[in-house]
């Protein structure tokens, strides 16, 4: 991705924890959609958890390509939830009315 990273892991319950970083935009939106959605149809997990607490900066295009992810995910039975967002990304997220889409829940991580 141009101006973020992103790495992804495997938990010993078979969980996909996915970790985003750095400036989220549209320069990095088709990347990110294309990675996490390869990765959710590869690995097959029961339920994928994106941790947001390293990203400075995020557009309402992130936001469609985790939504479009999320639908990935749901297609092979599996669960997504964004969770650790700063309080940017945590009023982007409300403001936009996707938390509850993308499964964030305050102070439950």
């Amino acid at each position: 991705m141009d101006s973020g990273q992103l790495s992804t892991r495997r938990m010993s319950d078979g969980t996909m924890m996915v970790e985003l970083r750095g400036e989220l935009d549209l320069a990095s939106t088709t990347a990110l959609h294309d990675q996490l959605s390869a990765d959710v149809i590869a690995m097959r997990p029961p339920g994928v958890v994106v941790d947001l607490g390293l990203v400075t900066f995020m557009d309402s295009t992130v936001l469609g390509a985790l939504i479009s992810v999320r639908r990935n995910a749901r297609d092979v039975g599996a669960w997504l939830r964004v969770v650790n967002p700063s309080p940017f990304v945590a009023r982007l997220l409300r403001i936009t009315g996707v938390d509850q889409t993308l499964g964030y829940q305050p102070g439950a991580g």
